[in-house]
């Protein structure tokens, strides 16, 4: 079984501030876990994308960063930093209108992939959210979508967070 740690057990220290105990770490930042996001065309198998201009197109591979995640339950879909969709260069291909508590608004939506390395991969249309611009130390939200097939352990009081494959 493949476990992924996700947690702060043993607390977090930030530059400038005094060190946090795991309990008091995971209610600031919530479970995070480094995720890979890029292109690797071997993912889309024979299941091409469609293109804004409704053509498909075979992706051009994109190599991985690997960025902090926060596993966000309260997300159906997984999102990517606007501003890192546009530094990898990430493939524009659609828009959509969502809602959350600023009102509606339309964002990008990006061809990529995130992974969870030794768990799980999720490869399509991602949204392109604004976490830097808004000051977010996250630079991917996980949602439930990508978490359909692991096993999810949240332990406050020890700052313990686990998934499991």
């Amino acid at each position: 079984m493949a476990i992924v740690e996700c947690g702060f057990p043993s607390g977090l220290t930030i530059p400038g501030q005094l060190p946090l105990s795991g309990k008091a770490a995971l209610s600031l930042r919530g479970p995070t876990l480094l995720v890979d996001i890029g292109i690797d065309p071997a993912f889309f198998g024979s299941a091409l994308p469609t293109m804004p201009s409704g053509a498909a197109t075979a992706p051009v591979a994109i190599p991985s960063v690997q960025v902090p995640a926060l596993i966000d339950t309260g997300a159906s879909e997984s999102c990517i930093d606007e501003q890192l969709a546009q530094q990898l260069q990430l493939p524009l291909i659609n828009t959509t209108v969502t809602s959350g508590i600023g009102g509606s608004v339309t964002l990008n939506m990006y061809l990529a992939h995130i992974s969870i390395p030794g768990l799980v991969t999720e490869y399509g249309q991602f949204t392109g959210v604004h976490l830097q611009a808004g000051g977010q130390f996250h630079r991917a939200l996980i949602g439930r979508k990508l978490l359909d097939d692991v096993l999810l352990v949240y332990d406050g009081d020890s700052g313990l967070v686990r998934l499991a494959r």
